[in-house]
This record gives C-alpha cells, structure tokens and sequence, in this order.
C-alpha cells in the first residue's frame, strides 16, 4: 500500500523540520511546490520541478521534488529516467527516514510493472528495516512487498506476505482485496472468492466486487450453478461474520450485512429487513457515524431492489452530513440520481465527491459522465474548486431554536500546525458566530500535534489527558459525552459544521440539573470570578467545578493556514480535575481569581523550554518559535465554568462570561 507521504509532509512527517521554516520562506518554496505539483503535462511538471532543484536548494521539499520528478517521468515511460531520480529522492532522506519513500517507489513501479528489480530491493530494504514493528503498523509494507513479488510472478510468496499483513489488519478490505487476486491468481479459486466477499463485506466495493463477479462467471456455466455458488460463499461468510460480531451492536452488524447482501445481490428480503431496523433504531442520542451508516445502507438496498426513488430520498437525509471523503456514498448517491434521470443532481454529487479527495472510483466513474455529458475535464475542475469555496465560506446564518436553559460546552482539541485542523477551526469559528455563548460555550485546547504549537500549556495538554489522551487533532467533545475525530481542508468547514450542529441541538432538550450564574471582573493583574451553582435536581457524587481564562482570539500564523484562533484556554483553575464539589445545599457560591501576570510568566517559562514538560513530544526537537503567544491581551478575554462529572466525563451545565476590559492598563498588547 501506497503511503501519501507528500501529504503527510504536509501535515506531520518531519514537521519538526518544517516547523523551523518561517513563513517568507513558505511564500516562496512552499507556494512554488503546490503550484507545480498542480501541473498536469508530464514534460511541463518535470522542468518545473527540475527548476525547483534549481531555486530552493535547501528546502525541505528538495526530497519531494526529486521524487514528483520520478513519478513523473513514470507517467511518461520514461523509465530509466524515472530510476534515477526515485534514487535521487531515497538519497535525499536521512537514513532512518528512509522506509517510506522505499516503500512507495516500489509500490509506484509495481502498479506500473516496471522496473521490478529495483521495486524488490527497496521492498526488501522496508522488510529489512521494519521487521520489528508490529504487524498493524508493518501490514502497508507488507502489502507492498507482496504487491512486487506477485509482479514477478512469485506467486506463493506473494499470499504468504499478504496474509500475514491481513493477520495485522483485520478490518482493512484492501488488503483481503489484493489477497483474493494472489489466492485467485495462485489457482484456491473458492478462497480467492471467500476473501473477495470478505472484502466487500469490509468496504472494498470497487475491484473486489468485481472480481468477485468475474470469478463467479468464470467457475460456473449454467445460471443455477452461477447463482448457488454466490450464495454458497456469500452465506458462508455472512455466518462468520454474524458469529464473529455477537457481542457487538447488533443494529450496525445488521446494517453492515444488509449492504453486503446488497452489494452481492443476495437475499434482499433479508438485507431489507435487516436494514430498516436498524435504521427505526435511531434515537437524538444515536451518533452521526450510525445515522449516515444505517441511512446509506439502507439506500443501497432499495437502490439494489430497483426502488431508486426511495433509495434517493434515503441518500438526500443523510447527505450534509455524509463524509466527505467517503467516496461510496458519493458514488452511489451519483449512480441513483443517473438512475432517476437527474444527470444535473450526478454531477454535483460526483463534485461533492472530489472536493476532498477523489477516489480513483470517483475520479473514473467522473470521468465516464463528463465524457458522455461533454464536459471538459477543465470544467470539471472549476466545478470542484468553486464548490471548494462554497463549502469554505458559507453563512448558515444564527441559531433561533428553543432550549431548556441546557448550555452545551463545545470543546475542541487542535493544533496550529495540523492541516486536517483547519476545517474543524473554520468550523467551531462559524458555530461560534451561529449560537450565542449563552447556549454554546466554546473551547479551543491546543496541543503539539502533529508538530510544535506555542498556544499549547500545561492545562490545555492536561485537559488532553483528562479525556484519556491518546487521540488525534482535530477532536471535537460535546459536553463530555460525545467524541467526533476528524477533519481537513478549510473548504470542508461546512461538513464539519453540519456534523457539530446536529451533535449541539440533540443536547439542547434536556433540562440542567444544576444552573450556573455568575460574574467576572478585573482590576490590574486579577481576573476575578463569582459564580452560583443552583442544584435543581438531585445529583450524583464524584462531581467537579471547572474554571477557564479564555483569550477571545489569538493571531497565530500557522502552518495549516489558520491565523486566528478563537476561544483559546489559557489557564484553569485548578488544573485539569477542577474544584471537587459536593453540592449537599441548593446553593453553592464560588469565588476564584486568575492572576494573569502570574499566568504569563508560566506560559513565558514553559515557551523557553517545552521539552521539559509532559506534553512535548518525544523524538521531536525544539527549534525555538517563530512567534511567541506567551502575552495575554486583557482586553480580550472570558471566563468559562462548568459542572463535570469526572468519572463519566458527563457534563451537566456551562456557563460563559466576557471579562470587563482591565481599568488599568496593566501588559495589553
């Protein structure tokens, strides 16, 4: 498996590295890569690149460069030229960063099929260096490998490798995918196509269902047989997979096997009534994963009983909501509106399916339509891009639903140096302007992920570690209770706004069981807070105050494009645990203070030296910073309070106040 290492150099590898560029520099080297990566003429993009060599010596795109050279020249057939240049590029990564572009060299020239001796070194070099990695980690390399081996007609080899990288990684179906072709290729037809189905059950709805049909046709002559061969295999795996799954949810395990059924053109009683259950399990507290999940799958059944304008209607429910980078469910949405005679609604589902990153599905199946309908393939792209800043510069307008006086904190974990965060920022911004504070307190933690980020302290990793840590950027939590990872791009903001909203107004219908109301003021260097707790119900233990100073908005240039950040937590009172509250009265009274020249000294010391504390992360050197945050604007900022219960993590009421501007002016920038 190919790694999308330009990508992620983008985002985290060797960001260490990047993080040292200054921002003049990203206006040249930086702006001039994108631009040239951008290039579609095979000839044009390598004397683009070739002057890049030229211009930006010491960049850190140098490695980049060589190596869009040699895919270029791929492109071309240019092989021997590309050979050069792919050692180029290894060469130009330190020793120890060499296993991925080893890796996708070989992966590169062994979909090409060509240049196979030297795809099996570099695979050879990964193996050599990775052997010690656990086999989820190592499964990519692996399939690599076995990708190079079975080009070479190394048949054995080639399954031996691939299922031990399925061994690694049970849920990914390209893997089962590229197992089945070996099983197939190496004459275990019924294996080969026990694996294709376990791959369509997975995911893998593209090459392995057509293979899986291929190879149906290929083994039998007569329809009947045809058809209790695809039943024989499809109801053997269906059995294990139920039998596998009993202990978990068995609406989604239904779901999941309803859409196999589908895909596989068996049982649609079954899959039917399979999928509607779980589709009329859904409740407000149900998750946005299992409502566009259950929704979709359902409209593949009835897309698959030939009831398309049903299947329609199940799509367009789900389908501001449906992930962006979810190539199936734009695919198939695409391939109902064809089927209903809607060539206009295709099309805008086939842009809405490249706008993030177009799966060669999407980018196929795309390319047939425009092909047919006339569209040239410049349109198509003027398509995507304006959709791109569609998607990145909506105006939902402002919240004017009802609430039962229920205050929903809106907690986002992000780093000014993670490109995915950008739209989960762009987003939490938007939300802060749709919903006033009174209904949704938002908080933004910043984190040193993937890379170093000055608006990260103490308090804010502590906050990481309180949800148990071990998550990624961006992360969004919803009044403790719901969890939603991911993002992109800042044109996907209204993705992720739709996703945010509809998580916001289910927690809106229950009524607090404790009020919060309170005050905030400032005088010199000290941020006073008083705050009520009234209990309006009976309450269970183990319950905490949290108390935050909030900078309303920092102006922080980072790598990911966002250069303001709102609603940063500069500080909490009394860490991450909070205040231990025991709420035996109705009424409770809290007075705190935050001294914010004491709280700018800490940030200041923690700025000069972050490896020393727990939230740095290992392995990645300090370079100093480009900027400092370390300075408070006292004209700028908020307290946030709210109840927490800090073993289930529930939260049961927020509550927001803007700080009076200091009357006196005590540091403001």
């Amino acid at each position: 498996m190919k790694f999308n290492f330009i990508g992620a150099f983008l985002a985290a590898v060797l960001f260490s590295l990047l993080f040292s560029i200054t921002s003049v520099v990203k206006a040249q080297d930086v702006q001039a890569f994108e631009k040239y990566e951008s290039i579609k003429d095979g000839n044009q993009k390598v004397e683009a690149f070739k002057s890049f060599l030229i211009d930006f010596p010491s960049s850190q795109y140098i490695p980049y460069a060589y190596y869009e050279i040699f895919t270029a020249y791929l492109d071309l057939n240019k092989v021997d030229l590309a050979l050069v240049f792919a050692d180029s590029a290894a060469q130009s990564f330190p020793i120890g960063a060499r296993v991925n572009i080893y890796n996708n060299i070989a992966y590169d020239l062994a979909k090409k099929k060509v240049g196979l001796d030297t795809a099996l070194v570099y695979s050879q070099r990964v193996a050599d260096a990775t052997g010690q990695m656990n086999l989820r980690v190592r499964g990519r390399f692996l399939d690599t490998q076995a990708l190079v081996l079975y080009d070479l007609g190394k048949i054995d080899s080639a399954i031996t490798l691939e299922k031990e990288a399925v061994s690694g990684n049970m849920e990914e179906p390209s893997y089962q995918s590229n197992l089945a072709i070996y099983l197939n290729a190496g004459g275990q037809k019924t294996d080969a196509l026990k694996t294709a189905a376990n791959a369509i059950l997975l995911g893998s709805t593209d090459e392995a269902l057509s293979n899986f049909n291929k190879w149906i046709l290929e083994e039998k002559t007569n329809e009947k047989e045809k058809q209790n061969l695809r039943n024989e295999i499809v109801n053997s795996v269906l059995k294990n997979f139920l039998e596998k799954s009993q202990d978990e949810d068995q609406n989604k395990v239904h779901s999941i096997a309803a859409a196999f059924l589908a895909y596989t053109g068996s049982d649609f009683p079954q899959a039917s009534k399979w999928a509607k259950e779980a589709l009329s399990s859904l409740n407000k507290n149900s998750s946005i994963e299992d409502k566009v999940l259950y929704a979709k799958n359902y409209a593949l059944v009835l897309s698959a009983e030939g009831k398309d304008k049903e299947a329609l209607k199940e799509f367009q429910s789900v389908e501001d909501l449906a992930d962006p980078w979810d190539g199936d469910f734009w695919y198939s949405l695409a391939q109902t509106y064809i089927k209903t005679g809607d060539n206009k609604k295709a099309l805008e589902a086939f842009i809405n399916g490249s706008v993030a990153y177009p799966s060669d599905k999407i980018t196929r199946e795309l390319n047939k339509f425009a092909d047919k309908e006339k569209i040239s393939n410049d349109e198509i792209q003027k398509l995507i891009s304006k959709r791109q800043e569609e998607l990145s510069s909506f105006n939902p307008g402002h919240f004017n639903g009802k609430t039962n006086g229920n205050v929903v904190l809106a907690e986002l974990f992000t780093g000014a140096q993670c490109p995915p965060c950008a739209a989960a920022d762009n987003a939490f911004d938007i939300l802060s302007e749709y919903y006033p504070r009174n209904e949704v307190v938002i908080l933004e933690y910043h984190v040193h992920i993937p890379a170093p980020d000055p608006m990260t302290n103490p308090d804010t990793f502590a906050r990481y570690k309180f949800y148990g840590g071990n998550f990624g950027t961006p992360t969004v939590i919803f009044d403790g209770k719901e969890k939603i990872t991911g993002g992109g791009p800042k044109f996907l903001a209204a993705n992720r706004f739709n996703i945010y909203k509809y998580s916001i107004d289910k927690y809106f219908d229950g009524k607090p069981a404790v009020k919060i109301s309170g005050t905030a003021d400032q005088s010199g260097n000290q941020v006073k807070v008083n705050l009520t707790l009234t209990k309006e119900k009976k309450l269970n233990k183990d319950l905490s105050l949290h108390i935050a100073l909030v900078e309303k908005s920092i102006h922080y240039n980072g790598s990911n494009g966002i250069t303001k950040h709102m609603f940063v937590v500069r500080n909490l009172i009394k860490g991450a645990d909070g205040i231990p509250l025991s709420m035996d009265k109705k009424n409770e009274k809290f007075s705190e203070s935050f001294n914010v020249e004491e709280i700018e000294k800490n940030l200041s010391a923690y700025l000069d030296n972050p490896t020393k504390d727990a939230s740095w992360r290992q392995g990645v050197p300090f370079k100093g910073w480009n900027q400092r945050t370390d300075k408070i604007d006292r004209n700028n900022l908020a307290v946030a309070a709210w109840i927490q219960n800090n073993d289930t993590k529930d939260v049961l009421q927020s509550f927001y106040v803007d700080v009076p501007k200091s009357s006196v002016n005590v540091g403001s920038k």
